[in-house]
């Protein structure tokens, strides 16, 4: 579980302290502080001292915010090897990229504040697609799926229900999808298996199945493997503003365009 320490630290030495010990449990850290910023790499570039927002993730991705804006005034990206000290009053953070070689040195006059969380937990990301809205971005853009791929139907009827899409590969073979809108289990997958044994107890044996999912759970993925089926992971975003602008053309309102008027 999360566990989050905060201080207004007294002294540069306090401050110090408590950001060594944030570093070591590996977690987020939020330092308020007034820093000068010097960086080194792929150009170079020196800033007056002024009140930063300074960002360091578990990675050790470094970002560095201005008062203003949300784009960052410095940043380095995961995997920066992060040395602190104090000199001569001051706190300094040392970031350093080996390859390619770039360093951002933060040379700290003020701490304001270090806000601290152990053992952040990644937020799972969802789209606000319904799986007729995919299948029909995927009938407009097979490509997504696979080069040379030709959407014949949706909603096919077999004995065990509604196949969503089904078309030809490059090669003349039927495609059997089954659309997920959401990270894909084993009930999909035995989903998409009954329906291609439905189909091959028709005659036609030369049949693929490919699962379409964001995401897919191992047991999933076993059962696919094992079954001679196939599986391709979606991405929601692209898939979201294809809707958006197939919306926009035929004079709908999408979600985002709510969201966006609700703001003004």
């Amino acid at each position: 579980m999360s566990r989050a320490r905060i201080t207004t630290p007294s002294s540069m030495g306090e401050a110090l302290d408590f950001l060594r010990s944030a570093m070591e449990d590996r977690g987020w850290v939020a330092l308020f502080a007034s820093c000068k910023a010097l960086y080194e790499g792929r150009g170079a570039s020196e800033s007056s001292e002024g009140d930063v927002l300074v960002i360091i993730k578990p990675d050790r991705t470094i970002i560095v915010h201005g008062p203003s804006g949300y784009k960052p005034l410095n940043w380095q990206p995961s995997g920066s090897a992060i040395t602190l000290s104090e000199q001569s009053g001051h706190l300094e953070i040392r970031a350093l990229r080996r390859s390619p070689r770039e360093l951002l040195v933060l040379e700290c006059g003020r701490v304001y504040a270090i806000a601290a969380l152990q053992a952040p937990q990644s937020p799972e990301f969802y789209m606000y697609l319904s799986e007729s809205e995919i299948r029909d971005v995927l009938v407009e853009h097979p490509e997504l799926i696979e080069e040379g791929l030709r959407i014949a139907g949706i909603e096919r009827p077999v004995e065990p229900g509604f196949i969503d899409m089904y078309g030809y590969d490059r090669e003349g073979r039927l495609v059997v999808f089954e659309i997920k809108r959401v990270k894909a289990g084993e009930q999909a997958a035995r989903q998409l298996l009954r329906y291609i044994e439905a189909i091959k107890t028709r005659g036609l044996k030369d049949v693929r199945g490919i699962l379409l999912a964001p995401d897919f759970t191992e047991s999933a993925i076993r059962l696919l493997e094992l079954s001679g089926l196939e599986y391709k992971r979606l991405d929601l975003r692209r898939l979201y503003e294809l809707a958006s602008k197939r919306l926009s053309a035929r004079g709908t309102k999408s979600l985002l365009d709510y969201m966006r008027g609700s703001k003004e």
